[in-house]
């Protein structure tokens, strides 16, 4: 049985309108699982770009409230997991992607967080602005480390990021949401006792290495991952699976691991 959860959009209901909303689904669903037909001991929760995003956090929660029936997985395709940082290596090399360019997955964000016309104002987060010189150098700034990749997928014109700037002000503003681990997983300092993770990720993706960062600090945590980097993947992934090959191998391949998971 597959379950779509319907949640308040964006920008007209804010973080943490949509997470809460698929909090309480997934909650009810796992609660009144024999009413539904459904084997509670064989859940998954999954989503893509902004569902991974609510999949990961839901997964978060349920681990966070010990609730005593956990997700067997969750399936992560090309998700959002941060915002703390718009300038790692697939945000640099993709910025212009038109698929998702940088711009919009910052607007993305924006609207999530504050709502309607906040992308006027997306000129500061494209250049990392929205982050203090403290903020660079925290904790929380390693939980996006450019240094959690492999060397392989940093191209010729990867730039590091500098540290000796940023806008007070603005991370003051931005900061309580930016750094919920509701709203931005990877932002979670402990990730052990979460379910089993398949991530998928797109090298054409400015989200690439969201999704690989997270999936190796899980890894790091005692959580078992199955990555699945399509190399010459772009962010939709799913796209028109009776045309592109590669479309219909990301499906045949999560197909399979269910097969075997559920």
């Amino acid at each position: 049985m597959v379950l779509f959860c319907s949640y308040r959009l964006a920008p007209e209901h804010i973080f943490p309108a949509a997470f809460d909303d698929c909090f309480t689904a997934v909650k009810h669903v796992i609660d009144n699982a024999r009413s539904y037909g459904i084997d509670p001991k064989r859940i998954a929760v999954g989503g893509a770009s902004s569902g991974g995003n609510l999949a990961a956090a839901v997964s978060l929660k349920l681990r966070d409230v010990m609730h005593s029936v956990q997700p067997i997985v969750q399936i992560l395709f090309v998700p959002c997991l941060q915002a703390l940082d718009f300038n790692t290596p697939s945000y640099q090399s993709n910025a212009d992607n038109g698929f998702l360019p940088r711009y919009w997955m910052v607007n993305f964000w924006l609207w999530y967080a504050f709502g309607s016309y906040e992308h006027l104002r997306n000129i500061e987060f494209i250049e990392n602005q929205h982050t203090s010189h403290e903020a660079k150098i925290s904790e929380h700034a390693k939980r996006v480390d450019h240094n959690l990749l492999s060397r392989t997928l940093i191209d010729a014109a990867y730039v590091p990021n500098a540290i000796d700037f940023g806008n007070e002000s603005l991370w003051g503003e931005v900061k309580d949401v930016f750094l919920n681990p509701y709203f931005a997983p990877l932002m979670a300092e402990n990730l052990s006792g979460l379910p089993e993770a398949y991530v998928a990720t797109a090298g054409w993706d400015v989200l690439r290495d969201d999704g690989l960062m997270y999936a190796k600090r899980l890894q790091g945590a005692g959580v078992r991952v199955q990555s699945m980097p399509y190399q010459n993947g772009f962010h939709n992934l799913f796209i028109q699976s009776n045309h592109f090959k590669l479309s219909k191998t990301v499906i045949d391949d999560l197909v399979q691991f269910l097969a075997v998971k559920l």
